[in-house]
C-alpha cells in the first residue's frame, strides 16, 4: 500500500462539504496540513513540492472523511479564498476562469497519462498470463496503484486493488474473475467514464440537479469495513418510476446511519449522480410500512430486466433482483418454472427460513453472477428485512 494512503498517517481529518481537511505526517518535523476545496477545483498544502495538486491532496480525496466543524486553520484558508473570490473585476473573474482551466487541463494530461499507462500494464499481464500474478511481489502492485493514484485515476486504482485481493484469496473461480476484471479495464482504457475514473462530484452539485419525486422502498442493504470507514449502501426501489437507486453513506466512527429508513417506504426527492444509480437526498416527506412490493414471476425474466443496467454500466457487480414464489431446494432458491440461482448460506437465508417455516416466499436479494446474497422476504405482501 502507498505510504501516504496509510490511515494512521493522517490525523484530525474532517470534511465540511465542498472543502476536506487533515494532517499528514510525512518526512518534515511538521505534518502537513491539507486542505481541498471540491466545488473550487482548489487545493493548499504545507508540502514542499511544487506540483499541483501534490499528492497529499489528491490522497486526501480519496479517504472517506466524516463530517465535523472546521479547525481554524481551514477557516482561515478558506475565508482567504473567499476574500479573493469577492474581487469581481474583470481581471479577476478572467483569473479565475484561467485557473480553473489549468487545473482542468492539469488533470485531464495526468489521467491521459494514467490511461496509457494501464494500457502498457494490461498488455504486461497479457503477455506473462494470468497465472503469472501470484508470483508478483507485493512491490509490483503496489507500484502501479501509486501511480494510477499521481495519474488522478484512483478508479483505476482501486479496481487494480481489486484483482490483487483476489489474486491473494485464491479460491476455485480466482482465474475467471481476474480475467473479467482485467476485461473491465481494458473496456475502462476506451469509454474512459468519468466515474469509474475516479472522478468525483460535489454532492451540493448533484443536488443542484433536477430530482426525482417517489415512494422508495429501502429493500437491500449491504454494509462493508475497510478498517478506516464503514459504509452502508441501499438499494432502493421506486414505486412510481420502477427504478433502483442506490444509496450510500460512511461513518468513520461508528455504524453508519444509512440514507433512507431501512425495510420502509419513503416519499422522498433525490437527486441522482452523473451516469450512476447513486443518488443523494432532496428532501424526505415521510416514511411507513411499505405497501406489497410486486416481484418479477421468475428468475428468468429477473435476470432479463437486469440488461439496462449492465449498458449503463458494465463494470457494475453487485445488481439488485427479486423473485416471487421460491422455495429452497439444497443451496439454490427455485422458482415455480423450476430455474434456480445460489443463495448465500449466511444470517440472511437463516432469518428467511426461519420467518417462513421452509414453504414458498417472494425473494429478493442482491445478485454478484455468482450466488444471491438474500435481503429481504415477503410472505403474503407484508415486506420482511433479513439483512
Amino acid at each position: 500500500m502507498r505510504t501516504r494512503a496509510v490511515p494512521m498517517r493522517w490525523q484530525g481529518l474532517g470534511k465540511a462539504l465542498p472543502v476536506l481537511w487533515g494532517l499528514y505526517t510525512g518526512s518534515g518535523s511538521m505534518p502537513y496540513r491539507v486542505c481541498v476545496d471540491l466545488a473550487a477545483g482548489s487545493a493548499k498544502c504545507t508540502c514542499p513540492s511544487r506540483k499541483f495538486p501534490c499528492k497529499h491532496a489528491v490522497s486526501l480525496q480519496e479517504l472517506d472523511i466524516p463530517d465535523a466543524l472546521p479547525p481554524d486553520w481551514v477557516e482561515e484558508w478558506t475565508q482567504r479564498r473567499a476574500t479573493r473570490e469577492l474581487d469581481s473585476s474583470p481581471e479577476a473573474v478572467a483569473r479565475r476562469a484561467r485557473s480553473r482551466e489549468k487545473t482542468a487541463a492539469n488533470r485531464a494530461s495526468a489521467m491521459s497519462s494514467g490511461i496509457d499507462g494501464l494500457r502498457d500494464w494490461l498488455l504486461d499481464v497479457a503477455s506473462a498470463g494470468i497465472a503469472s500474478l501470484p508470483g508478483r511481489p507485493a512491490s509490483w502492485w503496489q507500484a502501479f496503484i501509486a501511480r494510477m493514484i499521481d495519474a488522478q485515476v484512483p478508479g483505476v486504482a482501486a479496481a487494480v486493488t481489486e484483482i490483487q485481493e483476489i489474486v491473494a484469496r485464491s479460491g476455485p473461480r480466482w482465474t475467471a474473475d481476474v480475467a473479467d476484471r482485467l476485461g473491465g479495464l481494458h473496456l475502462l482504457c476506451f469509454v474512459q467514464p468519468r466515474t469509474r475514473l475516479g472522478v468525483t462530484v460535489p454532492e451540493e452539485t448533484v443536488k443542484a440537479s433536477p430530482g426525482i419525486s417517489d415512494c422508495w422502498v429501502a429493500l437491500l442493504r449491504l454494509e462493508t469495513d475497510d478498517g478506516r470507514v464503514r459504509t452502508v449502501r441501499q438499494w432502493c426501489w421506486g414505486r412510481q418510476t420502477g427504478r433502483w437507486a442506490v444509496a450510500i453513506r460512511h461513518s468513520a466512527v461508528g455504524a453508519p446511519v444509512p440514507l433512507l429508513p431501512h425495510g420502509l417506504e419513503s416519499s422522498a426527492l433525490v437527486h441522482p449522480y452523473p451516469a450512476s444509480d447513486r443518488v443523494a437526498l432532496g428532501e424526505l416527506e415521510g416514511s411507513r410500512a411499505p405497501d406489497p412490493v410486486p416481484a418479477p414471476e421468475s428468475w428468468r425474466v429477473s435476470l432479463a430486466s437486469l440488461e439496462p443496467m449492465l449498458v449503463a454500466d458494465p463494470w457494475q457487480r453487485l445488481f439488485p433482483l427479486g423473485c416471487a414464489t421460491v422455495r429452497l431446494h439444497g443451496a439454490s432458491l427455485v422458482d415455480t418454472s423450476g430455474h434456480a440461482l445460489p443463495v448465500r448460506d449466511d444470517t440472511g437465508l437463516d432469518m428467511a427460513l426461519a420467518l417462513t417455516g421452509g414453504i414458498p416466499f417472494d425473494a429478493w436479494g442482491l445478485w454478484d453472477g455468482h450466488a444471491l446474497r438474500l435481503g429481504a422476504i415477503a410472505l403474503d405482501g407484508a415486506l420482511e428485512v433479513v439483512a
